[in-house]
């Protein structure tokens, strides 16, 4: 990379942070400022205030979360352009729940909210309603309520004149003194606001501001719109996965795919969503509720199903996009799988991933400054960000710089895979690289709708389009680590800008320990950038399980090949020849076989018939089959006398197989006209002659095989046939095959009795009778060995 090129994505990088730093101030106008506190911070100060509520709990469960009022912020963007600090302090705070060990969501003891800035929002504790308890006079309820608040250091001063409000329970009576702010800035939304103080009985449970809106089902819709999000994200990843699944399979049959890299890329997700699980766990399942099971209960359940639900497959799916992926784009675009290769293997030492990590940061943080800008545009449309979204998905935990990173490898990276190396490469054959890459951009949309930008739907697609956009054009211009660094700097900075604007220094930390992360691979690489290292995907970079799944396919391609040119030797014989009716059926036990057989009409009127057989089946058999058919027919049209084709085959095997591979063969030549058969057979099945009126008689002869010795003696035979009798040949694959209920085999009476049964029919009718015996008797077995039938009936 040249040195102008280094240049130019550094003040890439800078615009786009200036701009992100200028346009959040305007973009987020409901961010808490100052946010000085932090969780640990918060949950020490809320288990301080308790205390002062009544006794400490035993064995306490604490569930801390960072919360947020969508309803109120929406309000307040809508209706009131300068709140109060106090009503934006509402609208993200943390809130600690405290629970005796071993009781349902609904039985906490107290709960506190505490602003970002330090500031205690509420302190209650729950006392059961059927807990009697003494009356409280108003005077007395009043009087409590005022130096409560003020020992809270509650202002009093905006507040108006106390109301006081009773509640009748079966036990007790509770009070309720509120206090309602004289200029909330709502007035013209007719929305009440102030501070209120609770009673059970005579009993001080604390305080906690009140909010009445009557428009509020006004502002349910966009809210609903955007809690709905995370439900279609979960529907989008199984399609994903769907969708991914047969090309999977499809490519991993066919010996394409490797997996090596992709169980990398898997674990990696795993590992990441777990991660994330336990950091946001505790605080995530606050809001459920599992009828009789406890809290602690209803935090490891949910643990479990976000794994088994979504971070199992994610990690699938993602594994899914790599294995086809990497086929899809090895041999033309496996340039840019170099540098994301090369974190895996743990070459970061070159300039490729130095270049690609310096182009994903900047193009990164520059789109998060141009996301950002869009979305001030949007406010003006009333369309803002709601940060009551933005920070309790994102920074809530313990250690939300970790939080937010696993968080968008969890969520993210499968998606992108799967866009920019299936669908990508696909669709710019077909469209070119430009509608191509609009059309990625476009599906890509959606699966970056919920990490983007916490915007109502409709406005929060454009957002999600123009990201995926620049993650596409950057993909396409750099590589695939590039747009992946691209997509997870972008979304972070966003997220994580409340916590660089923070005003405490470990927030800060936190922020930019996410980007840090984020730029590993960059700042490993660095030095590197201006060397000449350079690390190329090269296609013979095949894992060794690809190769044997290629080889294993190579050979199969190269078995359908000589299986095709096998059946080129064998003869599809005509339905007569030479005055004889032929049939036959050719049925090999693999691609390769090693039965064979021939019938040829000669120029004195008579027809040579043979069949054969070398042992076994596969590629040795149909070798020697090939050469012991090829010798037959040139032997049969130079001399076709019986001793001279059995003396040539018998020295063509010998020569060659041996007594490797056993060679039957049953040779005869038929006289139509003078009625008469002469055959001999070397080791083979002997044929049958088969009468109209079913009288089935074998035609006896014996010899060695071929090949066994160096010289074969042949003792020919001659048999008379009249007109519609017929000659059965076949291979032992026929009387040797098994069924399904015992191991005995098919036979020869089997087979007698199906010649009797079936021998009044045409050769045709003959030929599939024999055949239909033989698949009634084998049921489902698959055949052992190969089969071949041939029948020659004297034409009447």
């Amino acid at each position: 990379m040249r040195k102008a090129s280094w240049i130019g994505w550094l003040g890439i990088a800078v615009l786009g942070a200036l701009t992100l730093h200028w346009v959040c101030v305007g973009s987020l106008p409901t961010l808490p400022s100052p946010w000085t506190t932090t969780r640990a911070e918060a949950t020490a100060l809320a288990l301080e205030k308790v205390a002062e509520l009544g006794p400490r709990v035993p064995n306490a469960y604490v569930a801390v979360r960072l919360d947020g009022d969508p309803l109120l912020e929406r309000r307040l963007l809508v209706s009131a352009p300068r709140p109060s600090q106090r009503l934006l302090s509402r609208v993200v705070h943390w809130e600690v729940m405290v629970y005796p060990s071993g009781v349902t969501r609904d039985e906490w003891t107290y709960r506190a909210e505490i602003s970002l800035s330090g500031e205690v929002l509420s302190l209650v504790r729950r006392v059961d309603e059927n807990e009697p308890g003494n009356a409280i006079t108003e005077a007395e309820a009043l009087r409590q309520a005022r130096g409560f608040l003020v020992e809270q250091g509650v202002d009093l001063s905006p507040l108006g004149p106390a109301e006081v409000r009773r509640r009748q329970l079966s036990a007790r009576t509770d009070t309720t003194v509120r206090y309602p702010v004289r200029r909330s800035g709502l007035e013209t939304a007719k929305v009440g606001y102030g501070v209120e103080v609770t009673f059970a009985g005579d009993r001080l449970t604390g305080f906690g501001p009140w909010f009445e809106d009557p428009h509020r089902t006004d502002l349910q819709p966009v809210v609903r719109q955007m809690t709905f999000v995370s439900i279609g994200g979960l529907v989008l990843l199984f399609g994903l996965l769907l969708s991914l699944a047969p090309p999977f399979l499809s490519r991993y049959h066919e010996g394409l795919i490797g997996v090596r890299r992709a169980v990398q890329v898997f674990g990696l997700v795993i590992v990441a969503g777990l991660l994330a699980i336990a950091l946001i766990v505790r605080s995530s399942a606050q809001g459920l509720g599992l009828g009789i099971a406890t809290r602690e209960q209803t935090t490891w359940i949910f643990a479990l199903v976000l794994t088994l639900f979504n971070v199992l497959p994610s990690g699938i799916a993602a594994f899914f996009a790599w294995a086809v992926g990497e086929s899809i784009c090895r041999e033309h675009w496996g340039d840019k799988l170099a540098a994301f290769d090369g974190l895996f293997l743990g070459e970061w030492g070159n300039a490729t991933v130095a270049r690609s990590a310096l182009a994903g940061v900047s193009g990164g943080i520059a789109l998060a400054g141009a996301l950002a800008l869009l979305c001030l545009a949007l406010a003006r449309f009333e369309a803002w960000p709601l940060v009551s979204f933005l920070l309790p998905s994102t920074v809530g935990s313990a250690a939300p710089s970790i939080e937010m990173v696993t968080e968008q490898i969890w969520g993210s990276l499968g998606p992108l895979l799967a866009i920019l190396l299936c669908l990508l490469p696909t669709v710019e054959r077909r469209l070119g690289p430009w509608l191509g890459g609009l059309a990625g951009a476009v599906v890509l949309t959606p699966f970056l709708l919920s990490p983007a930008m916490p915007v109502p739907v409709l406005p929060g697609l454009l957002v999600a389009f123009v990201l995926a956009v620049g993650v596409v054009a950057i993909f396409r211009g750099v590589d695939l680590l590039a747009a992946i660094l691209a997509a997870f700097v972008a979304c972070t900075a966003l997220a994580g800008y409340p916590l660089l604007a923070a005003a405490d220094s470990s927030l800060q930390a936190h922020g930019w320990a996410a980007l840090g992360l984020l730029a590993l691979p960059l700042l490993v690489s660095l030095r590197f950038l201006g060397s000449e290292s350079e690390r190329v995907y090269r296609y013979e970079d095949i894992p060794p399980h690809v190769r044997r799944i290629a080889e294993r396919e190579r050979q199969r391609v190269e078995l359908e090949t000589a299986r095709g040119i096998q059946s080129s030797i064998l003869p599809d014989l005509p339905p007569r020849l030479g005055g004889l009716d032929v049939a036959h059926t050719y049925l090999p036990a693999s691609e390769v076989g090693g039965d064979f057989y021939d019938v040829l009409a000669l120029e004195d009127g008579r027809v040579a018939v043979a069949i054969g057989d070398v042992a076994g089946h596969g590629v040795s058999s149909g070798l020697v089959m090939s050469m012991a058919k090829s010798a037959l027919a040139v032997q049969v049209t130079f001399d076709p006398a019986i001793e001279a084709v059995f003396r040539t085959l018998n020295r063509t095997v010998f020569q060659s197989a041996r007594r490797r591979l056993l060679t039957t063969l049953c040779y005869a030549l038929i006289d139509p006209i003078r009625g008469e058969v002469h055959y001999a057979s070397a080791g083979h099945l002997y044929p049958y002659l088969v009468s109209k009126n079913g009288r089935v008689e074998p035609l006896e002869s014996i010899a060695y095989p071929l090949g066994v010795r160096s010289r074969l003696d042949i003792s020919p035979r001659v048999a008379k046939v009249a007109p519609g009798d017929a000659i059965f040949l076949f291979s032992d694959g026929l009387v040797e095959a098994r069924g399904t209920k015992s191991d005995e085999s098919y036979g020869f009476e089997r087979l007698e009795a199906s010649l009797a049964r079936h021998a009044a029919g045409s050769v045709e009718a003959l030929q599939r009778g024999v055949l239909a015996d033989l698949d009634r008797f084998i049921g489902a077995m698959p055949r052992e060995d190969d089969l071949t039938v041939l029948v020659l009936r004297v034409a009447e």
